[in-house]
């Protein structure tokens, strides 16, 4: 990027796509990865640009991603498919070596395992959650 006008261009591209206004904002203001912070990688170089032109155009477009996808129901931005499980070291090293039995990534292995388990699941028509949920009414 080369100047506030391309940025807004950038900009302009990313509202066009996006499916909500919190995935619009995403994409402009991530503190990490965001446009605005690519661009302007220091605090004061923030600073200064939310003082011009054309960061007032960037977030009229969020504002108008606002009014069209909803101030509630666009809030949800679209999920990754990511997410990060914490386990037990031995748990990670055993899967590791199962993934590297089946000349697989861990990823591959887990995501494999979990389809199985979901129909397996879907198939009995019992959740174990609903069980549990069950039990501890029972109670």
């Amino acid at each position: 990027m080369t100047g506030r006008s391309d940025l807004v261009e950038s900009a302009r591209e990313v509202a066009a796509s996006a499916e909500s206004w919190a995935d619009v904002s995403n994409a402009l203001f991530n503190p990490v990865d965001g446009l605005v912070a690519r661009a302007y990688p220091t605090r004061k170089e923030r600073a200064a640009f939310v003082e011009t032109p054309e960061y007032r155009a960037i977030r009229k477009l969020v504002n108008d991603a606002m009014d069209r996808s909803g101030l509630g129901e666009g809030a949800a931005p679209k999920k990754s498919g990511k997410f990060v499980a914490r386990l037990p070291r031995s748990l990670h090293a055993a899967l590791e070596k199962e993934a590297a039995r089946e000349g697989v990534s861990l990823n591959q292995l887990v995501v494999a395992k979990l389809a199985v388990q979901l129909s397996d699941l879907v198939a009995s028509g019992n959740p174990p959650v609903a069980r549990r949920s069950a039990k501890s009414e029972n109670r």
